[in-house]
């Protein structure tokens, strides 16, 4: 029987196919869906009604992203000028969040949101203005690696998938919107205070300024979720207006009480703290969802909790199917989820299931099935959990809860400044307090992988456990445990392996035998971050590898930028280099070593100390006996001319790191004939301001035979070795091959 419930949960499957789909099904094929979808509905089978259904709601989804790729493609053609309305100012970073109106007077339906970056004074801008912009807008290219933070999906689960320039600008309505100028005034009142950053991620959303020490320390502890707006803070605020209109029901007379007005307060609430928060996606998700549940509870209608949560689910996938795309919606949709499964199939003992003097251990109970049952969507999403984040969530969310926003909203509530001063420092003063004890927990982020392996371990021994099964099999069921168990200890790995992150513009390769691993080049180093901290250091822990020795090419900051970071985490790793620092290893023509089954071989510099130049960097040949890598850095023509004449014959090697990632100042035809290898691999930015590789560049390696791999098209690239096979593959078109993923804009030949 087709039933609301039924169509909900059909809604929800036939949209997870835009999870893992390596390319969108073309218009023909959209349309095809739809034309099936509709002439089975006229089967009098039930069944086939239902696949019918989920034709059609698969159809519309593809059609949604479709829509998206074509927009992506249009507005990207060319600079064009764009009517735009700003929505988010990042002063830091001089960068603009705009809603894009029109182009050349048409408007753009549905809304599409863009990045843009200036250089004027940032405080000409602010949200709420209009402006009309020529823009040169370009495609989202996100740096993609092996369970880093997925930029690409995450621009198109939030509808933001463009970024751009700006070539002229005219103001056509200077005013700043009503939540701004609430913001100014509400940071003149707050100005004093030390955690003026997080009180501002908290009531507004604003997290640009928040301490890197302090989000380190929130995902340590496992509790930067209550830092991000998210559905618990909408509720937060719903449950606030509720208690405040229940309070001023209370001199009421009887006659004059309803259930309706506490919960037209609570939306108000929430609806209100949305708006403040900018509306982002995981509030107005949250808000969507409990208009949804007012609804039914204005109407009458009785929906128990899992109904609730399935027509929530299929509401916010069916009117926004890209929303398939976030790891927010996931996190919260699957944690209500699991909070359900934990209530009612592993609820407490009836002697503390409903007393009140128990709440303590029922909170604790709910946190520590929400934990347990969170563990394989942390691994998916985070790589990682967080050891102490049962006791860090203990303290922190009442803290959170019941202290600092009832403070925070009381701050913006009193019209008086002396007063709402006041609890804003009593708001700064809880969470003062909630950092210090905090800190004092030991370090407890435990860097993990291997998601269907805690999928099956947590989900499917509590299903066990919940079907007696463990207790009517306990034989069995240990020994099911104990495969899995063993089977997670690592294996002996064959052979060794090349990764070339992806990094953007600069270079860091890594080498690895076994769980050890020796790295060339440490990445660049940005305005607020660099690759050692963002990049490198998680990939490695997430590899388990350990890292012996690190080798620089030479001086230039895209290539040593992440070596504070790195040495920081790991003060015992050997450095070499040619650049004559006393406590570098030598990276000089002649100098060799053996790690494993590896042998190095420096055969450039001549000498050293060097001035750390692109024609002083460090040449490296690795070999196996079988397979031979070279290790280029940044050297140019002269260099390679010089090397040519030095070694000779023994240049000839399999693969090559492409030197100065394709410039046509480097990779001379010379070079290419001698070294006659079959693979190359270039580390490079899709977006560079020096537009590498040039074209003349890659006709050279096309006509020397060379397989070209560059990290701006496929992301991070890896080569495994294995009794002289060599096994290649980029991740954007082969290990994680999503429509998500790809390249969009301009052709990759004409990049």
């Amino acid at each position: 029987m087709l039933t609301w419930t039924v169509l909900a949960r059909l809604a929800i499957i036939a949209i997870l196919p835009l999870l893992l789909m390596p390319h969108l099904p073309s218009g023909e094929v959209i349309g095809a869906l739809m034309l099936a979808g509709l002439l089975l509905q006229y089967c009098s089978y039930p069944c086939v009604r239902l696949i019918a259904i989920a034709l059609l709601l698969l159809a519309w989804a593809c059609n949604d992203a479709r829509m998206m790729v074509r927009d992506i493609e249009q507005l990207s053609a060319r600079p064009a000028a764009f009517t735009v309305q700003i929505s988010e100012v990042r002063t830091a970073r001089k960068q603009i969040r705009v809603r894009l109106l029109t182009e050349q007077g048409r408007m753009i339906f549905p809304p599409r949101f863009a990045w843009i970056g200036f250089d004027a004074d940032p405080e000409i801008y602010c949200p709420g203005q209009r402006w009309t912009m020529q823009l040169r807008l370009r495609p989202v290219h996100a740096r993609l690696n092996e369970g880093d933070f997925d930029a690409q999906r995450f621009a198109l689960a939030n509808n933001t998938p463009l970024q751009g320039r700006i070539l002229s600008q005219i103001a056509e309505d200077r005013r700043c919107d009503a939540r701004w100028h609430f913001i100014l005034k509400q940071r003149e009142r707050n100005r004093a205070t030390s955690t003026h950053a997080t009180l501002e991620a908290l009531a507004f959303g604003i997290r640009d300024e928040m301490r890197p020490q302090i989000r380190q320390l929130l995902r340590d502890t496992g509790t930067a979720h209550l830092m991000a707006i998210s559905g618990m803070h909408i509720a937060l605020a719903a449950s606030t207006g509720w208690l405040m209109a229940r309070g001023v029901q209370f001199i009421l007379p009887a006659r004059a009480i309803s259930y309706l007005f506490p919960l037209i307060v609570s939306w108000l609430f929430a609806a209100l703290y949305t708006w403040l928060s900018g509306a982002q996606p995981p509030a107005a998700r949250s808000l969507l969802a409990l208009t949804l549940w007012a609804t039914t509870r204005f109407a009458g209608v009785q929906l128990n909790s899992w109904q609730v949560w399935t027509f929530c689910g299929a509401l916010l996938l069916v009117t926004d199917p890209l929303t398939v795309l976030s790891d927010s919606f996931w996190l919260s949709f699957l944690a209500v989820g699991m909070l359900l499964v934990w209530y009612h199939w592993f609820p407490l003992p009836m002697t503390f299931r409903y007393q009140r003097r128990w709440i303590l251990l029922q909170l604790l109970h709910l946190q520590a099935g929400m934990m347990i049952l969170m563990v394989p969507l942390q691994v998916a999403i985070f790589n990682g959990i967080s050891l102490t984040a049962l006791l860090a969530n203990v303290v922190a969310i009442p803290v959170v809860s019941f202290l600092t926003m009832p403070l925070v909203t009381l701050a913006m509530l009193l019209p008086s400044t002396a007063l709402s001063a006041f609890f804003w420092q009593a708001a700064d003063l809880s969470l003062r307090a909630l950092f210090y004890c905090l800190t004092l927990l030991p370090a407890g982020w435990w860097p993990l992988n291997g998601t269907a392996w805690f999928t099956v371990m947590v989900w499917g021994g509590l299903i066990l456990w919940r079907t007696q099964l463990f207790f009517a099999l306990p034989f069995s069921s240990c020994a099911l445990a104990l495969a899995m168990i063993l089977s997670r200890q690592p294996s002996p790995r064959q052979g060794w392996r090349i990764d070339m992150l992806d990094i953007g513009h600069g270079l860091s390769l890594v080498i690895s035998q076994g769980n050890e691993a020796i790295m060339y080049d440490t990445g660049p180093r940005w305005q607020h971050d660099d690759a050692g901290s963002r990049i490198i250091i998680p990939w490695l822990e997430r590899r388990q590898l350990q890292l012996k020795q690190i080798i620089l090419s030479h001086k230039h900051l895209d290539h040593t930028g992440g070596l504070a970071a790195i040495t920081q985490r790991w003060p015992a790793v050997q450095i070499r280099s040619a650049l004559g620092e006393k406590a570098h290893l030598p990276c000089v023509r002649g100098t060799q070593w053996r790690w494993q089954q590896l042998n190095f071989r420096v055969v450039w510099p001549l000498t050293a100390p060097v001035p750390g130049d692109n024609n002083d960097s460090c040449v490296i040949i690795v070999d196996d006996g079988h397979v031979r890598l070279m290790l280029t850095g940044d050297i140019e023509a002269k260099a390679e001319r010089q090397l040519v004449a030095l070694e000779k014959q023994a240049l000839n090697i399999d693969i090559l790191q492409v030197p100065h990632h394709g410039s046509r100042t480097s990779s001379t035809p010379l070079l290419l004939r001698k070294t006659a290898g079959h693979t190359a691999i270039a580390s490079l930015a899709r977006y560079n301001a020096w537009r590498m590789p040039a074209k003349s560049v890659l006709e050279n390696y096309r006509m020397a035979g060379f397989r070209w791999l560059d990290t701006g098209q496929s992301g991070q690239i890896t080569l495994r070795i294995t009794q002289g096979r060599v096994q290649v593959s980029g991740l954007r078109e082969q290990l994680m091959p999503r429509w998500y993923h790809q390249w969009f804009g301009v052709k990759r030949e004409s990049r």
